[in-house]
C-alpha cells in the first residue's frame, strides 16, 4: 500500500480530505520523509475516527508503510521511492529543478 493508497484507505471522506490535503501540501513543498511520518503521526493523534476499529486499521497500515517505505528508504531505488510516495507525475511532469526538489525530499541524492 503506497502513501496514497493509504491516505485513500480512510473510510471517513471528511477525514481522507483532510490527510490529503497535508499530504498533498507536503508533495509541493522541500519537506523530506522523516516530516511527512511527523505530520501523519500529528495529523493521526488530533482527529477523531468514527469507529475505533477503523482507527486502529489505519495505524496499522501506516505502520506497515513507514516500515517499508520510511524505515527502508535506503535500499529503495528511485522508481520505487517515487512509487511508494505517489510522486510519478510529479517527477514526469517535472523540470529539473523539480526533479531535484524530489530527489532531496526522497534521499535519492546520491
Amino acid at each position: 500500500m503506497n502513501l496514497d493508497e493509504l491516505v485513500n484507505s480512510i473510510p471517513e471522506s471528511d477525514l481522507r480530505e483532510n490527510l490529503s490535503h497535508c499530504v498533498g501540501e507536503w508533495k509541493q513543498d522541500d519537506k523530506d520523509i522523516e516530516v511527512l511520518t511527523d505530520l501523519i503521526r500529528k495529523w493521526h493523534g488530533n482527529v477523531w475516527f468514527q469507529e475505533a476499529d477503523a482507527s486502529n486499521k489505519f495505524h496499522s497500515e501506516f505502520q506497515k508503510f513507514k516500515s517499508v517505505a520510511i524505515d527502508n528508504i535506503g535500499g529503495l531505488t528511485l522508481n520505487e521511492r517515487l512509487y511508494w510516495f505517489g510522486l510519478f507525475d510529479a517527477w514526469g511532469s517535472g523540470n529539473e529543478t523539480t526533479q531535484n526538489r524530489l530527489r532531496s525530499k526522497l534521499r535519492a541524492n546520491a
